[in-house]
């Protein structure tokens, strides 16, 4: 069995799998909304580690800001304070404002892949997703490993790619479950979806690695996430739910093979006993109604693929 000692705690292997745990005893330490004061918030209450990267703002002050996390998984982990303002949104921010927070995502992927297998960046928005602290923030991780479900999605679509000639980018030939298409970037509903409303967004043109889009690429990709999140909110009430890149591991950035993409999963259901058992994910909404009623939401007819 292999376990090394870790950040406080431990990253253990399972014998049999092979899969990883991070057992992180320090990170029930963590502060949880309704303290007292914002540690993210500027002004008195401000309290962060040392800051790693700014995006200023004209005349001064920050837009966004990422600082090393206190209650850090890896070397490599660091918080991306999405904005100064604590009831901010990705939502109902601007497209400029969205820009904003995935040109951190871009740039601090880049800066964290140093000795690093895999970097894993997220959102978490509400208490059943995982938040502990309301203000609008996000998380990049470096890790020393790959993790299993990386390891069988970079399997799978090597073999689709070997088979095909092209890299998987999404079901998106089925225009019934496609909610957004700007020519650039395609948000859609998968064909057999992990969880109730899930959105998945990918670009047009395949990239392995989200570190190396261009800026309009990034413009596109926010523009179309917000109006995700914007129509979610709408159709489910502000539900909680976690957004996550996927993008190419460390040494595979220009593999052919892949395609950078992003998830968009509401936490509208606890797992139960069949899904916990199985790992096979039970969902009531079918695909093609949940893409319907977002499209009607985002007010943007979907473009259909050349």
């Amino acid at each position: 069995m292999t376990a090394t000692s870790w950040h406080g705690g431990e990253l253990r292997q399972d014998p049999l799998t092979g899969d990883w745990s991070v057992l992180a005893p320090h990170r029930a330490r963590r502060p949880h909304t309704g303290a007292v004061g914002c540690p993210f918030c500027p002004g008195p209450s401000e309290d962060t580690p040392p800051e790693t990267w700014r995006l200023p703002a004209p005349g001064g002050g920050w837009l966004v800001r990422s600082v090393r996390n206190r209650y850090a998984l890896s070397d490599h982990h660091e918080v991306i304070i999405e904005s100064p303002r604590h009831d901010w949104d990705l939502a109902t921010g601007t497209d400029a404002e969205a820009a904003n927070v995935l040109l951190a995502w871009r740039d601090r992927l880049r800066a964290l892949r140093t000795d690093a297998a895999q970097v894993a960046v997220f959102r978490n928005r509400g208490a059943a997703a995982g938040t502990s602290l309301d203000h609008p923030h996000s998380q990049v991780v470096g890790l020393p490993v790959l993790s299993a479900s990386a390891r069988r999605e970079l399997s799978a679509q090597r073999e689709r790619y070997e088979r095909q000639g092209r890299p998987y980018t999404g079901e998106v030939s089925d225009t019934s479950r496609v909610v957004l298409d700007d020519g650039q970037t395609v948000a859609f509903a998968p064909f057999a979806p992990t969880a109730e409303f899930e959105v998945r967004v990918a670009p047009r043109r395949p990239a392995a690695d989200f570190a190396g889009v261009s800026t309009g690429e990034l413009t596109s990709a926010a523009a179309t996430v917000r109006a995700m999140l914007r129509a979610l909110r709408d159709e489910l009430g502000d539900p909680p739910y976690n957004l996550f890149l996927h993008t190419a591991p460390s040494g595979l950035e220009h593999a052919p093979w892949l395609c950078w993409s992003m998830r968009i999963v509401p936490r509208l259901a606890v797992p139960a006993g069949l899904e916990l058992a199985t790992g096979i994910p039970v969902v009531t909404t079918m695909p093609e109604d949940a893409a319907r009623r977002l499209r009607a939401r985002a007010a943007i007819p979907a473009v259909p693929p050349a």
